[in-house]
């Protein structure tokens, strides 16, 4: 996922595709969110270990 700024304006692309910005940002946020989750676990699993 990319922002990029040109004269035109702002353009978001996915993967090569351009997309609304509403788009853009509520796929970064899926992708920041599945980040945390998995954070999560891996910190779950070593506090167990502990």
């Amino acid at each position: 996922m990319s922002a990029h700024h040109n004269r035109a304006g702002w353009r978001f692309e996915i993967n090569g595709e351009l997309v609304s910005e509403g788009c853009w940002k509520r796929r970064y946020i899926a992708a920041l969110e599945a980040e945390n989750e998995a954070l999560h676990a891996k910190l779950a699993k070593i506090f167990e270990l502990i």
